[in-house]
C-alpha cells in the first residue's frame, strides 16, 4: 500500500466513533489527508457544495486500495432478498423484501477491498445527521448469490412446522456513480 494511503487509513480508523470537523463526510477524507500530508480535494478540483470533489488522481474501483477516498453521486445500493419456500405438496410461498442504502452526493475514505466487488469504508454523515465516524460495507458492482436447504418451515395455511425446500436469493443492484482517488501531494 502507498505511504500516503497507509497514512490515511490509520489516521481515518483511529477516528472510529468520532465526529471530526463539522460532522460532514468531506471533514472526514479532508482531514485524514491533511494529516497525512496529502492534497486534499480544494487542491484539485471544484469545491462547491454539490460539486464532485477531486481527491487526486483516478483508479479504478477494482484497484483500489485502502486509504482511496471515494466520491459518490446518486449512488444506490438495493438488496433484495427472495426466500423461495416449496412444501412437499407444491404449496409455499415467496417473499421478497428490498432495502436500499443512497448517497446523492458523499464522501468516504476505503479500508478494505478484496476485490468481490464488496468494499468496507470509513464514513461519517453517512445518514445526512452528522453521525460519527463508523465503518461499513458497501458494493460497486451488483452481485446476486443463491443458497438451496431443506429445513423445518411453518406452513402459512394451517401454521404446523413442516420440511420444506427453501432457497434464498440475495441480488444486489448498485447504480449511480462511484470514483476512487488515490491520494498524492498538492
Amino acid at each position: 500500500m502507498a505511504t500516503l494511503n497507509a497514512k490515511v487509513l490509520q489516521w481515518a480508523s483511529a477516528q472510529l466513533g468520532k465526529q471530526i470537523g463539522a460532522g460532514e463526510c468531506w471533514d472526514l477524507a479532508n482531514s485524514a489527508l491533511g494529516q497525512a500530508g496529502a492534497g486534499t480535494s480544494s487542491d484539485f478540483g471544484p469545491m462547491g457544495a454539490d460539486d464532485d470533489y477531486i481527491w487526486g488522481d483516478e483508479v479504478a474501483l477494482k484497484d483500489a486500495l485502502p486509504g482511496d477516498i471515494l466520491q459518490y453521486r446518486d449512488y444506490e445500493m438495493t438488496t433484495t432478498t427472495t426466500t423461495d419456500v416449496t412444501f412437499s405438496d407444491d404449496s409455499g410461498w415467496v417473499d421478497s423484501p428490498s432495502a436500499t442504502v443512497g448517497h446523492p452526493h458523499h464522501t468516504s475514505i476505503l479500508s478494505k477491498n478484496p476485490g468481490t466487488g464488496a468494499i468496507t469504508v470509513l464514513e461519517q454523515n453517512y445518514m445526512g445527521n452528522k453521525e460519527a465516524v463508523r465503518s461499513s460495507t458497501i458494493r460497486w458492482k451488483g452481485s446476486s448469490t443463491s443458497t438451496t436447504t431443506r429445513k423445518p418451515m411453518k406452513r402459512q395455511d394451517n401454521g404446523k412446522m413442516e420440511s420444506a425446500l427453501v432457497v434464498v436469493t440475495v441480488d444486489v443492484t448498485v447504480t449511480g456513480t462511484l470514483k476512487a482517488y488515490r491520494p498524492k501531494k498538492p
